[in-house]
C-alpha cells in the first residue's frame, strides 16, 4: 500500500506491517493505523508513521537501551483488547521527544506503546509507577560529556 507522508514523501509499506491502536493514541483517539519506519539502520530510534494522516508521526525506542531495568507491570485485563495471549508476544516502545537540542532528548516512561507481534494491534498504556517519568532523558550528562 502506498502511504502518504509530510516527513517521507509517498512510501510504499507492506500491508502486513500495519499496527492497529483500536482506541488510538492518547490524544489522537480517531488515527488507528501506523507503521514503523527505521529512521537509520544503525540507530535506535524508529519513526511511528500513521497511514492515515500524513503529518502525525512519533519517534519511539527500546525502553530497555536506555533504562535497563525498565519493566512494566501489566494484566491480563490491561491486555485484552489487543488480544495478547502470551507476554513474549508484546514488543514494548516508548515515545521520545526530540528537542532542537537533541542531547536533551526523553522519553514517556509514563505511557507506553504495547504491540501484539501476533497479530500488529497496539495500545498506548498508562503505567502508575512514581519511578518512572514522563520525560526520562535518554542521555546523562555523563554521555553528553564523552560525546562533546
Amino acid at each position: 500500500m502506498k502511504i502518504y507522508t509530510t516527513r517521507f514523501g509517498e512510501i510504499e509499506v507492506n500491508d502486513n506491517t500495519v499496527i492497529t491502536f483500536p482506541s488510538g493514541i492518547l490524544g489522537f483517539p480517531d488515527v488507528k493505523n501506523y507503521v514503523l519506519l527505521d529512521v537509520d539502520e544503525s540507530s535506535p530510534l524508529k519513526w511511528m508513521q500513521s497511514t492515515e494522516e500524513p503529518s502525525l508521526a512519533f519517534v519511539v525506542t527500546d525502553p530497555n537501551l536506555f533504562k535497563a531495568d525498565y519493566v512494566i507491570n501489566a494484566h491480563r485485563s490491561d491486555l485484552k483488547d489487543i488480544e495478547v495471549e502470551k507476554a513474549e508476544d508484546v514488543v514494548v516502545l516508548v515515545l521520545v521527544t526530540v528537542p532542537r537540542e537533541p542531547s536533551r532528548m526523553t522519553a514517556n516512561l509514563k505511557g507506553p506503546v504495547l504491540i501484539n507481534v501476533k497479530n500488529n494491534k497496539a495500545k498506548q498504556m498508562i503505567v502508575d509507577d512514581v519511578d518512572y517519568d514522563i520525560k526520562y532523558r535518554l542521555l546523562s550528562e555523563d554521555m553528553i560529556e564523552q560525546v562533546v
